[in-house]
């Protein structure tokens, strides 16, 4: 005997139904179009790739005009590692959310670890615009540097960059793999999209290694960028203070 079948009423014309099963019930989830996603994926993660590899190429550039340097090693242990696999898993699933988007079998892979929530389509149009301003914010920052590509050994002529999106936070770069990272599990809706969740603490250790390196670089210039500045989300307070002095 059939499971007795319970609807769901969506209010975007654009959403469709799937059939899930919650205990005894079949479920009509409401949810985006696979199809969709996948399109917008796509765009996502080929403006994000693109840029990044130009960012990569003027580095290597650089590299052969003027030889880099560091005033400390390479950050090591755990936090690295929770950053790489974190980063790297983020990619990896979002590879393969747009892929099975494209198949139209979406929310029947790893169904199992399928979430099910009442505002599921709002949760993945919330997720799309996250993973979006993601995107955004690291293809502004990159722009912002221009030919001072970030890497660990800059060279002498190495310029602090405070415009753009470093004129709020110090590290808008890894405050678009947040956003992302979050989008995907939002626009996912699935348990395996919490492993990327992993890459945040991992970022987050590895800053304070990263300031030090500026500050010994950079000196009172750093210092003083620190003080106008918070790591990750804009502080309106400090802007407010700093637009009455």
């Amino acid at each position: 005997m059939d499971a007795p079948l319970t609807h769901r009423i969506s209010l975007y014309p654009f959403a469709r139904p799937v059939e899930t099963h919650k205990s005894h019930l079949k479920v009509r989830e409401i949810v985006l179009p696979p199809l969709l996603v996948s399109w917008i994926l796509l765009f996502y993660l080929s403006s994000f790739f693109l840029v990044n590899a130009h960012n990569v190429m003027q580095g290597l550039q650089k590299r052969r005009d003027v030889k880099p340097y560091a005033e400390v090693e390479r950050p090591k242990g755990i936090f690295l590692t929770l950053a790489a696999t974190g980063t790297v898993t983020f990619f990896a699933e979002a590879i393969v959310l747009m892929f099975i988007g494209f198949s139209g079998d979406t929310y029947r892979f790893l169904s199992s670890l399928q979430l099910h929530v009442q505002y599921d389509v709002s949760l993945q149009l919330m997720g799309i615009v996250s993973m979006g301003m993601g995107v955004f914010v690291f293809i502004w920052s990159v722009i912002s540097r221009g030919r001072y590509a970030v890497s660990w050994e800059m060279p002498e002529d190495h310029a602090l960059i405070t415009w753009g999106p470093y004129r709020y936070v110090r590290h808008p770069s890894y405050l678009g793999y947040f956003l992302m990272v979050v989008g995907l599990f939002l626009t996912w809706l699935n348990l395996v999209a919490i492993i990327p969740f992993i890459a945040i603490p991992g970022y987050m250790g590895t800053v304070p290694i990263e300031e030090d390196l500026l500050v010994l670089r950079f000196g009172e210039e750093y210092l003083r960028y620190m003080q106008s500045t918070d790591r990750f989300l804009p502080s309106l307070f400090r802007r407010k203070n700093d637009a009455k002095r």
